[in-house]
């Protein structure tokens, strides 16, 4: 059922595309505030599909003309958000066939959730080939078999538990990661255990059509570099500002604090949009939940920051996790050696992390 609704959604997007649709519309993920619509041009969209095949897929080891090589694609991603939907682009675009799934937070159980049962022959997917939707079987997957794939952080933590998931990344060239930062543990994990995958960090949001700039985690850089045809500055405040086919050549700025080094690469640092305001003290998220999971030892997935209503401060800063804690003494006096600004004021254990469709995590305050 879940799988007859991707292709259906799959097969709409492809025809508007055949027909020469102009414009097409994405809605935001909502991990960091409600989701709203953004509209792209059928050329910021060529443009972005074209600039990835350029930046990352041309194989000057095998061919003397250094011409791109458009590889076959495995798309577990929602094809409303940016990510699934460009992956399709990419597909139209560069006239590859494509792997589509079902869009899940954990996207390599079988139809029916069990890990006893897990193998490739149990996934959900089909393959989109020259106007055509075939299921998936063995013969089919290893004729076209895909090399790239796109995937979150929280989709990549849970392939790593999964059998099916590991044998899938290994057969992978190239892993595209987007939609949220990279823990250091996740990136060292990956690295080591698959040497011979080409994993990419990908920078980038809706209203840029995905992805402008890239970091190669195996090159051990944290620097992010440009595709062709992207210029790029910083407000007063450090925050990126980009231009690029995709945004019209206006220049947008995202939530995005960052370190430019050079015209074309960039450190990132931080979101400046998730904060938490307590007591007039703006606290950032992200580099506080790094602190805690090395303080814990907890996957940074596991638990989140959100502020809480509080009719002094504002904001209460609030820790929400899905541990099972049998010492919150212990917890609490770990997290004491943070600064007391930026020690939870609450501990609140939850049955689920609350995450998107797409296994982004979103901080609800009341989950």
């Amino acid at each position: 059922m879940e799988l007859q609704k991707t292709i259906d959604q799959a097969i709409d997007i492809l025809r508007r595309w055949k027909l020469g649709d102009t414009h097409f519309t994405l809605t935001t993920s909502g991990s960091t505030g409600d989701p709203s619509a953004i509209e792209h041009s059928r050329e910021a969209l060529q443009w972005s599909a074209e600039s990835t095949l350029k930046m990352w897929f041309t194989n000057s080891d095998h061919t003397e003309e250094n011409t791109p090589l458009a590889p076959i694609q495995l798309c577990i991603l929602p094809l409303n958000k940016a990510g699934g939907f460009m992956q399709l682009i990419r597909s139209a675009v560069w006239n590859a066939p494509i792997w589509i799934g079902p869009a899940s937070g954990n996207p390599f159980f079988d139809a029916q959730g069990s890990k006893s049962h897990q193998s490739l022959n149990h996934l959900e997917l089909a393959l989109m080939l020259d106007g055509e939707v075939l299921p998936y079987n063995t013969e089919l997957w290893n004729r076209y078999k895909p090399s790239v794939l796109s995937i979150t952080p929280m989709q990549l933590q849970l392939a790593l538990k999964s059998q099916t998931g590991r044998e899938i990344l290994n057969q992978m060239h190239t892993v595209l990661i987007g939609g949220q930062a990279m823990e250091s543990q996740l990136e060292q994990q990956i690295l080591e255990e698959f040497p011979n995958t080409r994993w990419i960090h990908t920078f980038g949001s809706t209203e840029t059509a995905s992805h402008f700039a890239g970091r190669i985690l195996n090159h051990n850089t944290p620097e992010y570099t440009l595709t062709a045809g992207s210029s790029l500055n910083t407000n007063e405040s450090g925050e990126i500002q980009i231009s690029n086919p995709a945004t019209g050549g206006r220049r947008i700025t995202l939530h995005d604090k960052i370190h430019q080094t050079s015209d074309t690469t960039f450190v990132w640092l931080e979101r400046t949009n998730l904060v938490v305001n307590s007591g007039g003290v703006k606290i950032p998220i992200e580099p506080l939940e790094k602190e805690i999971s090395s303080l814990l030892n907890w996957p940074l997935l596991s638990f989140y920051i959100a502020g809480q209503p509080h009719p002094i401060l504002g904001e209460e800063l609030t820790l929400f996790t899905s541990h099972a804690i049998e010492d919150m003494t212990r917890i609490k006096e770990t997290l004491a050696q943070l600064p007391k600004l930026h020690q939870p004021k609450k501990i609140l254990l939850i049955s689920d992390i609350p995450v998107s469709e797409n296994g982004k995590l979103i901080r609800k305050i009341n989950p």
